[in-house]
């Protein structure tokens, strides 16, 4: 079996959809450790059983799926270099701290995240997730197939 342990791997990452390609922006991005994980898929994530003495109540399933990549991006940029707004003047990287289970993360501040467009989310939740995957190559350390 292949086991992934890198809790504190960051990489700087230049995403394809930059429209500043001769000076673009610059992410750092980070893994996601198995609370913060965990922690995602909760929030996002319900379930109702129907209750057999109430026929009306039905049974349901939530995925709130662009949730999910807020809270991905979230926690899953380190920081960045060059991201300007739409006037050129720098973006400086703020934090807030968010506590899970007595672990404290620094995450972006959320009234940074919610200036970023829908599908940039999505891009960088995508490249985070990469992050936390398995590589050919970590398959072939570890002598799994």
């Amino acid at each position: 079996m292949a086991f992934q342990i890198r809790n504190s791997e960051t990489k700087e990452v230049v995403l394809d959809q930059d429209p500043d390609s001769t000076n673009p922006t610059v992410w750092i991005l980070g893994t996601l450790d198995l609370r913060s994980r965990a922690f995602i898929q909760d929030e996002t994530t319900a379930f109702q059983v129907s209750d057999s003495d109430r026929p009306k109540d039905k049974a349901d399933v939530k995925l709130r799926l662009s949730q999910s990549k807020i809270l991905t991006a979230q926690f899953g940029v380190r920081g960045w270099k060059n991201l300007k707004d739409p006037f050129g003047q720098d973006i400086l990287y703020e934090r807030d701290t968010l506590t899970l289970d007595g672990k404290s993360y620094e995450v972006v501040a959320k009234s940074l995240i919610e200036r970023f467009s829908y599908e940039l989310v999505e891009d960088l939740a995508e490249a985070i997730l990469k992050l936390n995957s398995l590589t050919e190559q970590d398959r072939k350390n570890s002598g799994s197939r």
